[in-house]
């Protein structure tokens, strides 16, 4: 027996319990004459705790990040350090009364993180990834059979010691121990790069569906604890069930309600959750459960619907599971006593888990992905990240403490099994796996490249379902025939917020995009996304063929999904809108995050790029200058100053000009005999001047040439001197123009373009300088932009790099040369005036 001023501690059967008095006394007033840490709230403690705690939980991550470890590892380590209890920290820092505080907070935080991950859950996502038959398979043989073994093992190397581990705590480490966890796993496949290939797929899939299963082994293990409170699990059995029947339908019911107007919940609606994750939390805890499956199971069956999903992952994610979490793992700490290790029974225990239940995983789950002709390399990888363990397990083995199935002297050494287990992971397989994907060989990756009456295959991205409308119209006067079908992958961009970065590309067409919740009055993204296509396919005469998909993930790697899916399917064109469209007011938002897709796509893409800067193309409100049911005239306006991006983009306009409702006009921009146009011309002569100059004569030639009998058809030709002269051409040509065609011409900006650069007006890299000038709204009010990029080979970007690396010193004598000819003129004018 123990005591202080406070409290008291009694060593009994099970365990150390400490009774605390109850003291009322003391005033509180600004100048306080007590001890903060021993006033009778103990708040002043617990904030003290709390930021000693957090400071030491993401010190240890951010230490540990270029190691490769997962954010999972320093929290482990961090709630292993500060759980041994020194004196200092057992008298001062973390005494006995100011625990229940801690943990208070800590178990409310761990249920609205519990939440957030059964909210990041969709079933339907397993099924539509094509890949159901592998992800059950390997989820189910990757749990039973390493359990199997590793139960077998205990038993034959630790026996039956009731000292150490009772019947009950076998089956808790045995479920923990197999357990694939979702949420760390997303990090791991993220920081590998890996998230958007099959073998990230088919590890996240198969993690979700773990994650399931280890919440049902919880509630048998729970029984198997315990027989005669099977009470205890039925009951648990009978609130889950209630909740998918009755409770998922109203929750849908009343949030498609909500969200019906401006997609955003109010806070009655916010408050009337989160008091929910709370009850939930109770009622499982009232029925033996641990409180966690109640809070889990409400993520779970809540609608999966951006604006609700996005809303609560706001409201939860940044404050307060970022701040109660690390009290979680100190208290798993607590337990962690590293003392136990003197003896040798505990390493024994270490190595029956890692080799019991460790390699059994990555054997079997090996095995199974040889059955399903997965390569052995990926089959290893994906046995290897199987073993990811987190938060999930350590739930297991507390719950297990809990109940008194797990003593001390066993927890430690499954907490530094499963330790070992998760912070191997990552640098074995950077190490190990290369997550480079074998570069797919095919030409057709331009405009230009693509044959005349071959099919033409385009990947449309959508964002939001405002850009629906104009990027169908798009396609529409991109001429579909049966000579010339084209081919649209149209994938709807959602982005994925909160900590996990899940991504998972589904096929719409399966009907399964985990988006699809029913809901009696208003349709969801997906749903408007899916329809819209499905009819533009069913009007176009047999010569379109729509394949919808959705890609779920991070603004961060959203390019590398869009890249990777374009190489899949072989795509020559990519069409995204720009991310922040136009306001009614007609002026581009800052939106530097969002815009930061776009640039990464152009600067990784694997085929030519387009960005459609869209003003209503194909809206009610300008009736006269859209293409609706192919009843009006197009007018499109292509601008051609040379270069490949140009070029590129004369190939696509001279495709639309095809279209029986559209009329072309071509503007080639000539420079003219200002002294700075013609030294910057005979400057490129000198360099590379001849060659491009050659592919732009020569692809201009070959337009006017097939195109001089089309009516429908002009090409003008117009010699300027600088940007101003260019801008005013537009203008003129600009009356009826209801789309602008033009390159981006990256890296290939002349002197004629210097200028408008120069007048800070070239704001939007990802648009160009001329592009950047039509976008703005003092240019016009309802033309749309189409600003295209052609694919460039890795090998012929190199060159142009060491091309332009060489002109460097040229260009400077240049602009010395040509200033110095400004000046003498300048005085020869003067002399003449005089």
């Amino acid at each position: 027996m123990g005591s202080s001023g406070d409290y008291q501690t009694i060593n009994t059967t099970d365990g150390l319990e400490a009774c605390y008095y109850a003291n009322s006394s003391g005033t509180i007033r600004i100048w306080r004459n007590h001890d903060q840490f021993n006033f009778p709230s103990y708040a002043p403690l617990f904030l003290i705790q709390l930021a000693y705690v957090l400071f030491i939980n993401h010190l240890l991550v951010a230490i540990l990040k270029p190691l490769r470890q997962p954010p999972i590892v320093g929290q482990i380590l961090a709630g292993v350090l500060l759980g041994q209890r020194s004196i200092f920290f057992q008298q001062e820092m973390f005494p006995y009364k100011s625990v229940m505080l801690l943990e208070t907070y800590a178990y409310i935080a761990l249920l609205f993180y519990l939440f957030l991950i059964g909210l990041d859950m969709d079933i339907n996502l397993i099924s539509a990834t094509g890949m159901t038959n592998k992800v059950v398979s390997i989820a189910l043989a990757g749990t039973l059979v390493p359990m199997a073994v590793g139960l077998g093992a205990f038993f034959l190397v630790i026996g039956e010691s009731q000292e150490f581990i009772t019947q009950g705590g076998y089956m808790f480490c045995a479920v923990a121990l197999t357990a694939t966890n979702f949420q760390e796993l997303t990090q791991i496949l993220t920081d590998l790069r890996i998230l958007h290939l099959d073998i990230g797929r088919i590890a996240l899939s198969s993690a979700l569906l773990s994650d399931l299963f280890t919440w049902m082994l919880l509630l048998a293990c729970i029984l198997v604890s315990n027989p005669s409170q099977y009470y205890e699990v039925l009951s648990t059995v009978g609130f889950i069930l209630i909740c998918v029947v009755v409770v998922r339908p109203a929750l849908s019911w009343v949030f498609c309600s909500a969200i019906r107007g401006d997609n955003n919940l109010s806070d009655t609606h916010i408050s009337f959750v989160l008091a929910g994750v709370l009850l939930c939390g109770f009622i499982t805890d009232g029925c033996g459960a641990h409180s966690a499956i109640g809070a889990f199971t409400l993520g779970v069956i809540m609608p999966k619907k951006q604006p609700i999903t996005n809303t609560f992952k706001d409201k939860l994610d940044d404050f307060l599971v970022s701040s109660g979490l690390p009290g979680f793992f100190l208290l798993t700490g607590f337990r962690s006593n590293l003392v136990v290790f003197s003896s040798h029974k505990p390493w024994m225990f270490v190595l029956v888990v890692l080799f019991g239940f460790g390699m059994s995983k990555i054997l079997i789950t090996f095995l199974v992905s040889l059955l399903h002709k997965i390569p052995p390399k990926e089959g290893l990888a994906l046995g290897v990240l199987m073993n990811t363990k987190g938060l999930l397990a350590l739930i297991v083995l507390n719950t297990a403490c809990n109940r008194k199935d797990l003593v001390d002297e066993a927890f430690p050494p499954t907490i530094f099994a499963l330790f070992v287990m998760t912070c191997a992971i990552e640098p074995i397989l950077a190490a190990t796996y290369k997550a480079t994907k074998q570069f797919v060989n095919y030409k057709c990756r331009t405009i230009q490249r693509t044959k005349e009456k071959a099919e033409f295959r385009i990947m449309a991205c959508i964002h939001s379902t405002r850009s629906i409308a104009g990027m169908i119209n798009l396609l529409q006067v991109s001429n579909a025939t049966n000579q010339s079908a084209i081919h649209v992958f149209a994938v709807h961009l959602v982005e994925h917020l909160g900590h996990s970065t899940a991504m998972l590309l589904t096929n719409d067409g399966s009907n399964s995009t985990g988006f699809n919740d029913s809901c009696p009055t208003q349709a969801t993204e997906a749903e408007q996304f899916k329809k819209a296509f499905e009819n533009y396919e069913r009007t176009s005469n047999n010569a379109v063929n729509v394949h919808t998909l959705t890609s779920v993930s991070p603004h961060e790697s959203m390019h590398e999904d869009i890249c990777c899916l374009a190489e899949d399917k072989r795509v020559a064109f990519i069409i995204i809108p720009y991310i922040r469209p136009l306001t009614t007011n007609d002026k581009i938002r800052n939106a530097n995050t969002n815009r930061t897709v776009n640039l990464n796509l152009l600067q990784n893409t694997p085929c030519s790029v387009c960005i459609f800067v869209d003003r209503g193309l194909g809206s009610d409100e300008d009736k006269e200058s859209q293409l609706k049911d192919h009843h009006g005239i197009q007018h499109l306006l292509m601008l051609f100053l040379g270069g490949p991006d140009d070029r590129e983009a004369l190939a696509y306009a001279w495709r639309m000009a095809a279209h029986p409702n559209v009329k072309l006009t071509v503007v080639r921009f000539l420079p003219g005999k200002d002294p700075r146009t013609v030294l910057h011309q005979k400057h490129n002569s000198e360099v590379a001047r001849c060659t491009e100059k050659q592919a732009d004569d020569e692809d201009i030639y070959e337009f006017k040439f097939k195109t001089m009998n089309d009516e429908s058809i002009s090409y003008i030709e117009n010699v300027v001197n600088n940007g101003e002269e260019i801008v005013a051409a537009i203008k003129d040509l600009s009356d009826n123009c209801d789309l602008y065609i033009i390159g981006r011409r990256e890296g290939a900006e002349s002197r004629l373009t210097y200028d408008l650069s120069l007048d800070n007006l070239t704001n939007f890299p990802e648009l160009g300088v001329i592009g950047s000038v039509l976008a703005m709204s003092n240019f016009s009010l309802h033309a749309s932009v189409l600003v295209i990029q052609q694919y460039i080979s890795r090998k012929t970007a190199n060159k142009s790099e060491s091309r332009k690396h060489d002109r460097m010193s040229i260009d400077h004598y240049c602009e010395t040369i040509a200033s110095q000819i400004i000046d003498d003129d300048y005085d020869d004018d003067e002399e003449d005036d005089n």
